[in-house]
């Protein structure tokens, strides 16, 4: 076995234990020592092992904690479903990029790198942190992102992969768990649009210059975020109002583990912050009052899109 590599790489000869087995050694331990205190870093197995034990208590190993949250966040049912999926993929490092394509023997060496003309380099490798943020035509829309989430916070968050991708939020960026989830729907949204506009290019054979390319291929990408943010604050002000399970075309099961129902408050603090995405007016008719749903989302407000 190389040198660099730590000793839990090595396979394990020996017989393994059930969890419920080690489980139980492990509390049989915990009685025999009730001095220890509780936040006392856990040393049986990952002093042998060089690895983190599973069955030691989550306060012992904070990146164990950190990763379970981001997980739980990863499986959260408010996203929608093809967000998730491709934010499952992108956290597995299994997007079909075209460096993970020639990985896998499914794309050459050439195909493996970017699409696109304008990168500053013609064999450039299509990684996941290229294809989402590196790459002139996302850091155009990942640019957008940024500067509309400073417009409804105040707050400009930082345009990286520990950010971006494996959603690690800064100290003040998100002031409440609604704006947290706000934050987590829109980047989803943005990266989504990145990755189809991503994979019509690489299914396009027309040829084009750098400029017009870029262009085109940023004004897509941007285009199907402000689409998609437009149609999520729409969706979620119909649970304000009907009951969504009732509406003609939709299935019971597809809500299976969601809510079906949002309240008025819930979607104030989710979607109107500053009233920036969207504003809720009261508008008087002949038969009372009824609320209208004002999105001001657009190309132009509150950034400029392009």
């Amino acid at each position: 076995m190389p040198t660099s590599q730590p000793a839990w790489v090595a396979l394990t000869r020996g017989h393994r234990q059930h969890w419920s087995q080690r489980q139980q050694q492990q509390q049989a331990q915990q009685q025999q020592q009730p001095s220890q205190q509780p936040n006392q870093p856990h040393s049986g197995g990952a002093t042998v092992h060089d690895t983190v034990d599973v069955l030691a208590p989550p306060g012992s190993h904070p990146q164990l904690c950190e990763w379970r949250r981001l997980w739980e966040l990863a499986s959260a049912a408010y996203f929608n479903r093809q967000h998730r999926v491709l934010w499952w993929r992108i956290l597995h490092g299994c997007v079909m990029c075209g460096a993970f394509s020639a990985y896998i023997g499914r794309a050459t060496v050439e195909q493996a790198c970017c699409p696109y003309a304008c990168c500053s380099s013609p064999a450039q490798p299509q990684t996941i942190s290229h294809m989402f943020l590196e790459c002139p035509m996302a850091a155009t829309v990942i640019s957008w992102l940024c500067r509309l989430w400073q417009a409804m916070t105040g707050h400009l968050p930082d345009a990286s992969v520990a950010t971006i991708l494996a959603a690690s939020t800064s100290e003040g960026q998100c002031a409440s768990d609604a704006l947290l989830q706000t934050w987590h729907r829109l980047r989803l949204a943005v990266l989504h649009s990145i990755w189809t506009a991503a994979r019509i290019a690489a299914s396009s054979t027309h040829a084009s210059s750098q400029a017009s390319q870029l262009s085109s291929q940023s004004h897509l990408a941007s285009r199907l975020a402000l689409k998609t943010v437009t149609s999520m604050i729409h969706h979620d002000w119909v649970k304000c109002n009907d009951d969504v399970r009732q509406l003609a075309g939709v299935c019971s099961s597809w809500l299976r583990g969601r809510d079906p129902s949002m309240t008025l408050e819930a979607f104030r603090n989710l979607w109107c912050h500053h009233d920036t995405l969207a504003s809720i007016h009261t508008a008087h008719t002949g038969t009372g009052d009824k609320l209208e749903l004002v999105v001001n989302l657009s190309d132009m407000v509150p950034v400029q899109l392009f």
